[in-house]
Parts: C-alpha cells; sequence; structure tokens
C-alpha cells in the first residue's frame, strides 16, 4: 500500500501544477518567473510533505494494521501546518482590505513583524496540532483522518473566499506587496483543498485493491 501512497501523493503534485500554476500565470504577470519560484521552492515542498503524512494513518488501517500513537502525532503535527497557515493568512489578508498598504496600521520595524508573524505562526500550530491529535483520544484512526481532513477543507474554502476580495481591492488600489500575497494565499487555499482529499482518494485505491484480490478494506 505505500507504493500507492507514493503514487497519491505525485497525483496531488501533478493536479497542483496543473491548477494552481496556471492560475499564478494568468492573474499575475506571465513574464514574472518569481512568483512561480517562490511557490515551488518554498511552498510546494511543505504541501506534498503534508499530503504524504496525512496518508499516513490510511496507508496503516488499510494494512490492516495497528496505528501507532507515533504515526498519528506525526500525522498530527504536520497536518497542523497548512491549518496554521491558513490562519495567519486569513488574518493578514482581512487586514489587508481593511488597512492599506502605508497605513500607519503597517508602519513599525520589519524584524518585529515578522518576529510577530513567526510567533503567531507557531502558537497557531501548536495550537491545531494539539487539537488535531487528542481528537485521536476519543476516536477511531479514521475518524481521526476524517476530522483533520474536514478541518483543511473548511479552512481552504474560508482562505479563498477571504483572499479573492483581497486580491481584487489590493489590485485596485495598485499596491504594490499586498496582490502577490493575496494571490498566493488563493493558490496555497485551492492546494490545500485538493490535499484535503488526498486521503480518500487513497483509500479509493486500496478498496479496488482490495476487490481485486478478494479481501476487504476498512
Amino acid at each position: 500500500m505505500k507504493s500507492w501512497a507514493f503514487l497519491t501523493t505525485l497525483l496531488y503534485l501533478a493536479v497542483l501544477s496543473v491548477l494552481c500554476v496556471p492560475l499564478l500565470l494568468l492573474l499575475w504577470d506571465p513574464s514574472n518567473s518569481g512568483m512561480l519560484q517562490l511557490f515551488y521552492i518554498w511552498i510546494v515542498p511543505v504541501l506534498v510533505l503534508c499530503q504524504a503524512a496525512l496518508l499516513f494513518v490510511p496507508v496503516a488501517v488499510s494494512e490492516g494494521r495497528p496505528v501507532a500513537r507515533r504515526r498519528v502525532a506525526v500525522s498530527a503535527v504536520i497536518g497542523a501546518i497548512p491549518m496554521a497557515v491558513m490562519v495567519a493568512a486569513i488574518v493578514q489578508m482581512t487586514a489587508l482590505m481593511i488597512w492599506p498598504e502605508g497605513s500607519p496600521f503597517w508602519s513599525g520595524s520589519p524584524k518585529v513583524w515578522v518576529g510577530s508573524f513567526l510567533g503567531a505562526l507557531g502558537a497557531l500550530w501548536a495550537f491545531w496540532g494539539t487539537l488535531f491529535y487528542r481528537s485521536y483520544a476519543s476516536a477511531d484512526p479514521l475518524s481521526f483522518s476524517n476530522r483533520t481532513t474536514r478541518w483543511l477543507m473548511k479552512g481552504s474554502i474560508l482562505e479563498v473566499i477571504v483572499a479573492i476580495p483581497s486580491h481584487i481591492i489590493s489590485r485596485n488600489r495598485g499596491e504594490c506587496c499586498a496582490p502577490m500575497f493575496s494571490l498566493l494565499g488563493i493558490a496555497t487555499g485551492l492546494s490545500i483543498a485538493l490535499m484535503a482529499f488526498g486521503p480518500s482518494v487513497f483509500l479509493l485505491f486500496a478498496k479496488r485493491i482490495r476487490a481485486k484480490r478478494g479481501t476487504t478494506v476498512v
């Protein structure tokens, strides 16, 4: 089943490239390769890692093996990364809609803003990682996986809903950096929405394999 989990991750990467790369090219300057480099160097590897981690529990269940707490903990910790990023992005893009670039709200040292953002991101990561892991205490492994992907789907939809008007408003204002961040927010939201389908796609593969072998699937 591990090979099918690897195939599911590759399929996710392929769909990610087909859907999100044209979005970045169409809504941004096609001649600007910096956006694609930023997306593939800093964002895509994290998304692929999170997709692979979300498959740990479904792989163990499909193989009929006990799901170790360590496997659940790793899935919870890594699965919390996109949730933390989405919440932070939603707050940032909402603030950009209310306070445009150059307003007193954004004044201050860049080091202070970066430090505050990283601190908030770490706190959100710890919160969602704990929440995802604790959800396993009163649920079976597949329920843990379903709950995690359900939260990712809800968060990604909300991020896209916030990012689209933020992008439109910032572009109409003629701002410099805000449209880039909001566009990356749209692409990231769609990417995480696709990620949420990964465990379900893998379980469909596993079901077909078990059906051909004449065995049952969990």
